[in-house]
């Protein structure tokens, strides 16, 4: 009850998206304007605003969490290369499949989720055991979807990486946490105040333009994306037992087990359609995929804690 009380939010900003798309008080230049907000202001917040959770009684335990972190999402990138390669998707849409392979929502939805599920607590290690994403996104993601919008348009050059492009606010506040939490570093208690203020509005917001994105395209256009449904499965199913097995190779506790599990087996992140957003064919797939696997997942979500043996 509680999964289900949690996902019906979700999808009930996803609804007031749709709604005031329909009715002209959004449009896609509005969607790409306020995506950037949440990519370059409101994400790096709760980025910061995350390490105030982060208790640093059992340091050991964090930094296994921590390096298991780096070990899945350096899998990842190459699960997801292969799964793209097996599909066959096109070169111009490559990237931007493999993001939807390789990043759940994990922050937005897997928080409230394993919140519910766990109390308290699971949101320290599903935080630490996704450190890892943030900087991941902040590079590779907006990379490939940079590189996927040029093989489109034909002007596309391989060039060496230019380390002043991989340089924005996701990444610094990602470093950020990072120095902070291992140097234990005090932070007074009004600046995480003031970061989890503006932080706050990430997961609504994202979900109103996941849903505006999403009244944008007919079901003719969601018809033809045919790669999304060999996506679903792999997204929602695959991928969080991949995080099963891995994790009992790190630990023994269950609890722990479980929350990294149903945190990987969240929907396609709705970061992957705000990164896409100046990018219309790239971010056009990626609404898609959020939209659609966020409802499905209304399904996959409760039936993957009943296998677990989780309950709220």
């Amino acid at each position: 009850m509680i999964i289900a009380t949690t996902m019906a939010k979700l999808l009930f900003a996803m609804a007031i998206g749709f709604y005031l798309f329909k009715k002209g008080i959004l449009n896609a230049d509005t969607n790409a304007k306020l995506s950037q907000v949440i990519v370059q202001i409101t994400c790096p917040c709760i980025i910061l605003n995350s390490i105030s959770t982060v208790s640093h009684d059992n340091p050991q335990l964090v930094l296994k969490l921590f390096f298991a972190g780096i070990i899945m999402y350096i899998i990842f990138p190459l699960l997801a290369f292969l799964f793209t390669k097996l599909m066959r998707v096109p070169a111009h849409l490559r990237g931007t499949y493999m993001c939807m392979f390789i990043f759940s929502n994990n922050t937005f939805m897997g928080y409230p989720v394993v919140q519910a599920l766990f109390g308290d607590s699971a949101i320290f290690y599903i935080t630490i055991f996704n450190m890892p994403f943030n900087i991941l996104f902040f590079t590779l993601a907006l990379h490939y979807f940079k590189k996927d919008a040029a093989l489109e348009s034909g002007t596309y050059e391989k060039s060496k990486p230019d380390i002043r492009s991989l340089i924005n606010n996701g990444i610094i506040a990602a470093i950020a946490a990072l120095i902070i939490y291992f140097i234990n570093i005090p932070i007074p208690d009004i600046v995480y105040q003031c970061l989890g203020f503006v932080g706050n509005i990430t997961t609504p917001l994202s979900m109103v333009i996941i849903g505006s994105s999403m009244a944008a395209a007919s079901i003719k256009e969601i018809k033809t994306e045919k790669g999304i449904w060999p996506m679903l499965p792999i997204r929602l199913g695959l991928m969080p037992l991949i995080v099963w097995l891995f994790m009992h190779l790190v630990t023994t506790d269950t609890t722990l087990i479980n929350i990294c599990t149903i945190g990987a087996g969240m929907p396609v992140a709705s970061l992957v359609a705000m990164g896409s957003s100046p990018y219309p064919r790239q971010n056009k797939l990626a609404s898609i995929g959020v939209a659609v696997s966020t409802i499905l997942s209304l399904a996959t979500i409760p039936i993957m804690s009943a296998l677990l043996g989780a309950n709220g």
